[in-house]
């Protein structure tokens, strides 16, 4: 299973971010607002064109230029990022805002980088921005935060928990947990990692995304029983989640649930029909076992055509050829299986018997 670290929000929003929308005629006169207000509703590409309007209506205010080099990260314009959060340190040293928006900036053009070790050379520049910001606000939590995520993308697990423990006693919020557990998983420390997950999950009960990850840990662990808890709990509250029903999928499976783990990984591909392969073989193991083989077949097909290379894929997809009568299709099917996985013996053996 492949862990990815959280892309953290570690940069403060002021509190007009949850503030209603303004009137529309207060909205015309103060455009910085509304485009908190649409940036925190995801809607980036609208929030950009009144942040650029608010920093050129009002130059001098430190607040527009940080939205604007913010909106300009979340629509990858990377560089005019960079130059403004470098305009807003040089202009306003003592502003905290400019220095994580810098960091930022450095941690996208580490993540948009061909080459990962040359692209270092922005995280270091990342930890020292966050060091020249330590100066300005020592008690900073989101600064502590950000340390930690730079310190996770170098390798330096060491120095990622203790970044991300220093934001959690300034500042205990679940998006700084769920970081920790993903420096724990990484590091091999799956109980660590559960119990991280277990707090913050505890502060964000209705983060979907939390739950899909601990879930997915929970798997790890094999307590599928535990994972199918976490996630039927969550699909009450947001019943359109691809990966959410995906995951449960895996934990009916695991659970020897086939009948409900066709239901959940019907509906991971209906919302999501390319975003998860290995669905579609999961879905030729259901549907094997509940001896559907024409369904089976269906849905492996799927999952050969998407990942052509996958050996399991295909030799699942070789016995539900068998089952229906299609020797040939079986025989082709092991034979490619056996290509990309020489000695593959369960393949040896539907080939001996065809």
């Amino acid at each position: 299973m492949r862990w990815m670290l959280l892309t953290l929000g570690l940069l403060a929003a002021p509190a007009l971010a949850q503030t209603p929308p303004p009137p529309a005629a207060q909205a015309q006169q103060d455009p910085l607002k509304t485009g908190v207000q649409l940036y925190a509703l995801g809607r980036y590409e609208a929030a950009l064109s009144l942040f650029e309007r608010a920093a050129k209506e009002n130059p001098g205010n430190p607040d527009a230029l940080y939205w604007l080099a913010r909106a300009q990260l979340k629509m990858g314009l990377l560089n005019p990022a960079l130059e403004n959060a470098k305009s807003l340190v040089a202009k306003n040293p003592r502003y905290i805002g400019g220095y994580m928006v810098l960091a930022e900036a450095y941690v996208a053009l580490y993540r948009a980088s061909e080459d990962k070790e040359k692209g270092k050379d922005y995280l270091e520049q990342a930890l020292s921005v966050l060091r020249d910001a330590e100066k300005i606000n020592p008690r900073y939590a989101p600064l502590f935060a950000q340390r930690g995520l730079v310190y996770a993308l170098l390798g330096q697990m060491d120095k990622a928990e203790e970044a991300f423990k220093k934001a959690l006693a300034l500042e205990d919020t679940p998006e700084v947990r769920a970081a920790l557990a993903e420096v724990y998983l990484a590091s091999g420390r799956l109980d660590e990692a559960l119990d991280q997950y277990a707090r913050a999950l505890a502060l964000a009960p209705k983060n979907q995304d939390l739950r899909v990850r601990y879930a997915s840990a929970l798997l790890l662990k094999g307590r599928p029983e535990a994972a199918v808890q976490v996630l039927e709990e969550g699909h009450r509250l947001k019943p359109l989640d691809a990966e959410g029903w995906y995951t449960l999928g895996q934990a009916y499976l695991a659970l020897g649930r086939n009948r409900e783990a066709g239901v959940a990984l019907e509906n991971a591909v209906a919302l999501a029909p390319l975003r998860f392969p290995a669905a579609y073989y999961y879905l030729g193991q259901v549907y094997l076992a509940l001896g559907d083989a024409a369904k089976a077949k269906n849905r492996l097909t799927v999952a050969v055509r998407l990942e052509p290379r996958k050996p399991e894929y295909r030799y699942l997809l070789c016995l539900a050829n068998e089952r229906l009568g299609d020797k040939e299709g079986a025989r082709y099917q092991c034979q490619e299986a056996l290509k990309l996985k020489p000695g593959y013996k369960e393949a040896e053996e539907v080939l001996k018997r065809l």
